[in-house]
């Protein structure tokens, strides 16, 4: 009899970590985390809830599973950021683009160090004791994104992933949605990103945009920025987005200015992208260069190097999804300080690596599972509620902790 588990994420963004179990065979879809840990021990850290109660992945009593592997849906913190603090060897895969940013990232000294890594090739199903697993490619702002189809042999189970439907790789998603659809899914867990916030925004503005911005949107303002800007213009864009680096450092071309990359991002774009960059700052290129001709070049900056910007002529500082990435990143209101006491605009090119509200029911129509359950968001009560209302799924809001089976109860 298979078991399932949700082992956090229920009500916060990431987190997110469900346990499918039977006999002495487990596979646990995602292993981040949605909270800081600093200060925290391992002990202290699942009390909170923090990290998941697997107290036998973190050294804590022994394992009494046979056959058991962690599958990860992509490499952002908040879906693979509890992998750090496991202490038994348990295999861990990825999708084969995701495994090699990992090995970037961690070269880098951007990730530590993780044991037991493996890339899974798309399409490609693994037995794991009891369960199969099969990932499929997908759509979000980390493009080795998949989507995680699980079976026990008798039933299907699907794991979203964080998706979208309005990025470049729609036919991505309605093809692993179709496949979905064709096993007959016992249970679908899907991300409810959007139904966290009021919607829509009070007022207006960059960081509010009445139309969300695509991936191709984005570019264009840009593009309109860079062409505007009368001196040098900063971005700071997600390093694990590295398909966004690649558009940006040709967006700068078309408007006629040269990239200027920190080494890390210029790392991961010529390594996962093959694109060589144009200048990497203190190798290629030196601050005074940018500074005697502010306006042929597009800089690339990181948080911890706001202070190399004090003295640059700059036009404006174009916030795209790097860090920090928030309100609730403390970081967050020291950026917006530290660049309006030196004068200098905050301009935001976001672009959610989320499904609309309306495209996660659309989702859900496709894929016409038994069970829905929503989850990945402050609120998921809101998207049951949606779901509810436009899908002939039985919503399910799973309690922490709790094993749930789909078997019928004894007679007796």
């Amino acid at each position: 009899m298979t078991q399932i588990r949700f082992l956090n994420g229920l009500t916060t963004i990431g987190g997110n970590i469900v346990e499918f179990s039977n006999g002495d065979s487990r596979v646990i879809m995602d292993f981040g985390v949605a909270a800081d840990l600093t200060n925290e021990t391992i002990e202290s850290a699942m009390a909170a809830g923090k990290l998941p109660q697997v107290p036998e992945l973190f050294g804590e009593g022994p394992d009494t599973f046979a056959h058991e592997a962690i599958f990860i849906s992509h490499l952002h913190i908040d879906h693979m950021g509890a992998l750090q603090y496991l202490k038994r060897d348990i295999p861990i895969y990825l999708s084969a683009p995701s495994y090699q940013l990992y090995q970037t990232l961690i070269a880098l000294g951007v990730e530590k160090p993780v044991a037991n890594l493996h890339p899974l090739p798309f399409e490609t199903p693994i037995q794991i004791g009891a369960f199969s697993v099969e990932g499929f490619a997908s759509d979000h702002d980390e493009p080795g994104v998949m989507a995680l189809l699980v079976s026990d042999g008798t039933r299907w189970f699907g794991h979203s992933g964080d998706v979208r439907l309005n990025g470049p790789h729609l036919d991505r998603v309605k093809k692993w949605a179709a496949a979905f659809r064709d096993k007959k899914l016992a249970m679908f867990m899907v991300e409810g990103t959007t139904f966290s916030f009021d919607s829509p925004a009070p007022v207006e503005d960059s960081a509010h945009p009445s139309v969300p911005l695509t991936e191709d949107t984005l570019q264009e303002r840009l593009e309109e920025q860079l062409k505007a800007a009368p001196q040098l213009v900063v971005i700071n864009p997600y390093i694990r987005n590295y398909a966004r680096l690649q558009n940006i450092q040709a967006t700068a071309h078309r408007a006629g200015r040269q990239m200027v990359w920190g080494k890390n991002d210029a790392a991961v774009l010529k390594t996962m992208c093959g694109v060589e960059p144009d200048f990497v700052l203190d190798e290629d290129i030196h601050l005074r260069t940018i500074q005697a001709d502010p306006n042929h070049y597009l800089l690339q900056n990181d948080f911890d190097q706001l202070a190399q910007l004090a003295d640059l002529p700059i036009s404006v500082y174009l916030h795209s999804n790097g860090e920090p990435l928030g309100d609730y990143d403390p970081r967050f209101k020291q950026l917006q300080d530290w660049l309006s006491d030196h004068e200098i605009p905050l301009v935001f090119l976001s672009c959610s690596g989320h499904a609309l509200r309306q495209d996660l029911v659309t989702l859900v129509r496709w894929i016409a599972p038994q069970i829905v359950v929503p989850w990945h968001s402050f609120h998921p009560e809101r998207e049951a509620q949606a779901l509810d209302e436009q899908t002939k799924a039985q919503v399910l809001l799973p309690e922490k902790d709790l094993y749930y089976d789909l078997d019928e109860p004894d007679q007796d």
